[in-house]
């Protein structure tokens, strides 16, 4: 449970961390990754592929493209600053949290029709991304190495728009007991 520091491991065999959350460290200062907690959708020896999940753009989907038939709750859908790469290319992530694990999956779509049918019939949450977080071979693991990321287990809160103010600063610490009080908030704290 929680998050780790990547302590230098010998290298033997490479371990994927796709489904991961990487925490930037405190010292990261590039302003492209600064703060920000990135969901990571794929992670192989060819590089890895992640998303920013606590950077909302303050947009629903309805309002960033013009499409006849979206559907209400596709309209509602918010988007994220997703990373730097293809900034003006929209993806769509539908995430659903796997209980058996409790693994968070991570399916991109960009078929409004399958995420409708999504939307319609899973338990799960959908968020759009302006652009991508991307990595070369080796690069994610030359910056675990340099502990510019902090690996951590997500967690649905990530979904809470009303939250993800200052959740970096949760997951970055190294105190999971916040976890143990998500039960006791209300689901809108405007009415409490």
């Amino acid at each position: 449970a929680g998050c780790m520091w990547n302590m230098k491991p010998e290298r033997s065999e490479f371990k994927p961390l796709t489904g991961s959350l990487l925490a930037a460290s405190p010292g990261l200062m590039d302003p492209n990754f600064r703060e920000t907690l990135i969901y990571l959708a794929d992670h192989s020896e060819e590089g890895a592929f992640g998303l920013v999940m606590n950077r909302p753009l303050g947009k629903t989907l309805g309002e960033v493209i013009s499409l006849p038939d979206l559907s209400e709750k596709l309209s509602n859908v918010q988007v994220f600053y997703g990373g730097p790469v293809r900034p003006n290319n929209l993806l769509i992530g539908m995430f659903t949290m796997k209980p058996a694990d409790e693994q968070l999956v991570c399916q991109l779509n960009s078929h409004f029709t399958d995420t409708a049918n999504f939307l319609e019939q899973e338990d799960g949450w959908v968020a759009a991304f302006a652009g991508y977080s991307g990595w070369g071979e080796g690069q994610l693991e030359g910056e675990l190495d340099q502990e510019a990321w902090k690996i951590c287990h997500p967690d649905p809160i990530l979904f809470n728009i009303r939250m993800l103010h200052g959740l970096w600063h949760v997951f970055v610490a190294d105190d999971a007991r916040w976890r143990n009080l998500l039960k006791y908030l209300p689901e809108d704290p405007e009415l409490n």
